[in-house]
């Protein structure tokens, strides 16, 4: 016990020389491996990885893998890809929906039963279907580009390339891709459109959709006040028309009173033919009073010649208004009335036709305003608080699903390629 007391107050006893040198070889070299790896690493971190352990075990372990999988690698590879795609890469687009149904002012539509309503359309149904048309043509698409910089926007550097419009793109490739990213459909029970546009910022996209519904709303309008137009302007002409043709008949006829200095031949005709009975019955009296004065007195007894003088004079006078009454010159009243009749009917006549233009036009400005169209919205766009689009899973499961059934269709196919070989 005393022996072993003096030993730990001696401390511990030296090492042999043999051992130290191998402890200080070792410490020596393991600083010069570490200085060695740090410098590679400063040097080619690339070699440096490439050298590692780790790297070789992992290598060793995904070339096994491979191994195990064959080409169904290539499946597991190609649905990374989409994962990391999809799931990271790509943009998130936001979406803003609105929804309008188009009227016309006095629409009164009534739905065909049974076979009658095969092959038939309304007018609310046509003109839906002619908004739907116009919202997905060009004309839509670049007028969108001329009020909000739409082609711009989809070439946003910041979007992915996958999603964006190439910055080379022509005026038909954008028109492609703005048709690709917005939907219209129509439903057929209630007449309503539904509208969906996409865009890569949620403030954009309601933009977007709002511009979308006034260009279609000035659209709808121009359509039904063009139609208005040209049957007012019809309309309108016509009452023109009818009105010159009535003032040239009026003209002709006053023309035709003065150049006669008769206000109404056929009134002048018949105070001229009453004139002429008048006188006819006064010769017939005139006749008999001298009938019987030469039945009491001598022919030339002086009462008995004035009543002769007076039946002459009757006679002549008789004479000369049924000369003026009918002649074979065209003086007579029988002709001259016959013109005037002619020409008053026809001015009658066209006057008539003046107060139907009138009423015409009355009723075409009544159609006109029942025909505007009206485009009645009845869900506003609204600012998108998330993305819509891409559907990240959809997608994911889609394409994989995809390239599956390509894998399995091709290893069909390689399997029956070997069968009829051997």
């Amino acid at each position: 016990m005393s022996e072993i007391a003096e030993e730990k107050k001696a401390g511990p006893k030296p090492m042999p020389n043999n051992e130290q040198e191998n402890s200080a070889a070792q410490a020596k070299a393991s600083g010069s491996s570490a200085s060695r790896k740090l410098n590679k690493l400063r040097r080619d971190p690339v070699a440096f990885l490439v050298d590692s352990k780790a790297y070789n075990i992992t290598q060793q372990k995904v070339s096994g893998t491979l191994a195990v999988l064959g080409s169904f690698a290539l499946v597991v590879l190609i649905s990374l890809v989409l994962i990391i795609y999809f799931g990271i890469v790509a943009t998130p687009r936001y979406a803003s929906e609105a929804q309008f149904v188009v009227k016309e002012a006095g629409s009164n539509d009534v739905s065909l039963a049974g076979l009658a309503s095969l092959g038939s359309i309304s007018v609310s149904m046509r003109d839906a279907l002619i908004i739907k048309a116009y919202i997905e043509s060009r004309d839509m698409a670049v007028a969108l580009d001329n009020a909000i910089g739409l082609k711009k926007h989809f070439q946003n550097p910041d979007v992915d390339m996958f999603s964006r419009l190439s910055l080379d793109a022509t005026t038909e490739e954008y028109v492609e891709y703005y048709i690709d990213h917005v939907q219209v459909i129509h439903d057929e029970m209630s007449d309503i459109v539904y509208v969906e546009v996409q865009a890569f910022d949620p403030e954009y996209s309601l933009l977007y959709a709002s511009k979308l519904l006034e260009i279609s709303e000035q659209f709808i309008n121009r359509l039904g006040d063009k139609m208005a137009r040209e049957q007012m302007r019809y309309a309108q002409e016509e009452v023109e028309r009818t009105h010159s043709v009535m003032k040239s008949q009026q003209d002709k006829l006053l023309n035709f009173q003065d150049k006669n200095k008769l206000y109404s031949p056929e009134q002048e005709s018949s105070a001229l033919l009453q004139a002429i009975n008048n006188l006819q019955a006064e010769v017939i009296k005139a006749d008999a009073r001298l009938k019987e004065l030469t039945a009491i007195m001598r022919e030339d007894a002086p009462q008995v010649l004035a009543q002769k003088n007076l039946i002459n004079s009757l006679n002549r006078q008789l004479k000369e208004e049924k000369a003026r009454l009918t002649s074979e010159n065209g003086n007579s009243l029988n002709k001259v009335n016959l013109d005037y009749q002619e020409i008053k009917l026809s001015a009658e006549l066209v006057s008539d036709l003046y107060k139907s233009s009138l009423a015409g036009l009355e009723v075409v400005r009544a159609e006109a305003y029942r025909k505007l169209k009206h485009l009645l919205i009845v869900q506003y766009p609204s600012l998108a608080e998330e993305d819509k689009y891409p559907r990240r899973l959809y997608n994911i499961f889609t394409w994989f699903a995809a390239v599956l059934m390509i894998y399995l269709i091709g290893r069909l196919l390689v399997a029956i390629v070997k069968e009829h070989r051997d």
